[in-house]
């Protein structure tokens, strides 16, 4: 996610973080998180400046949630089923699938009864550990979607739900694993409108009710959205 727009949509558990935060997170990862904000802010934190504190506290929400507080994150996913038609518009009888950004396995668990050969990418130890846990014949990598460390042309259908965008980098790494005749599936992706004005098959659907749960989780994570809409392009 861009980061002004990652600014923008941040839900209001933002204030739960702190910038002592960054340090908790694995070296790796806050590099990787760091690179991604624009240098005048990171000259303006340097100087203490308490706004751009708050903006880059909005703008890594999701990474403070994925590698501090995976638990959060899978109390989310549980209430955020993916919508049944979406599932079922998944191609089948695939061989070699690969999963990016895996979480802690909403998708994966489908996705696993249904191909000979699943990877799945998840850099967060925290979600990967549930992830291994549930789905012990699973491989996971550590890894980000745009540096994947596979060969090109590997994966028959390449698949994401709820985390890539417009982003030219990530995009172009998801065409180079996904060999020719593979289609790539994006699962409620960021800018859906986007990827549908560049031609990508765009399926949309009424979102489904959630299923109860705690109140604390729509005060942390906002209004919520299960997964209702599909994007896919064929790789020719």
């Amino acid at each position: 996610m861009e980061y002004e727009r990652a600014v923008e949509t941040a839900p209001p558990g933002w204030r739960h973080f702190t910038m002592s935060d960054l340090d908790r997170l694995p070296a790796a990862v806050r590099d990787h998180e760091l690179a991604r904000i624009p240098h005048a802010e990171r000259e303006l934190l340097a100087a203490g400046d308490r706004e751009v504190s708050e903006r880059i506290l909005r703008a890594l929400f999701w990474t403070f949630v994925y590698h501090l507080e995976p638990e959060r994150w899978d109390a989310l996913a549980l209430v955020e089923p993916i919508h049944p038609s979406v599932l079922a518009a998944l191609p089948t009888a695939r061989g070699r699938v690969l999963e990016i950004g895996a979480g802690s396995g909403r998708l994966t668990a489908y996705l696993a009864e249904r191909c000979s050969s699943l990877i799945a990418i998840e850099p967060s130890t925290g979600l990967a550990r549930l992830l291994r846990s549930r789905l012990p014949r699973i491989r996971v990598i550590a890894a980000w979607a745009e540096a994947l460390p596979l060969p090109n042309h590997w994966s028959e259908l390449t698949v994401a739900c709820g985390l890539v965008g417009p982003d030219p980098t990530v995009l172009n790494e998801l065409e180079r694993v996904t060999v020719s005749g593979g289609e790539i599936v994006l699962i409620s992706p960021e800018q859906p409108e986007w990827f549908e004005g560049d031609g990508w098959r765009r399926l949309s659907l009424d979102p489904l009710p959630c299923p109860p749960h705690d109140d604390w989780i729509e005060s942390f994570f906002g209004p919520l959205d299960p997964p209702h809409e599909l994007v896919s392009k064929r790789i020719t």
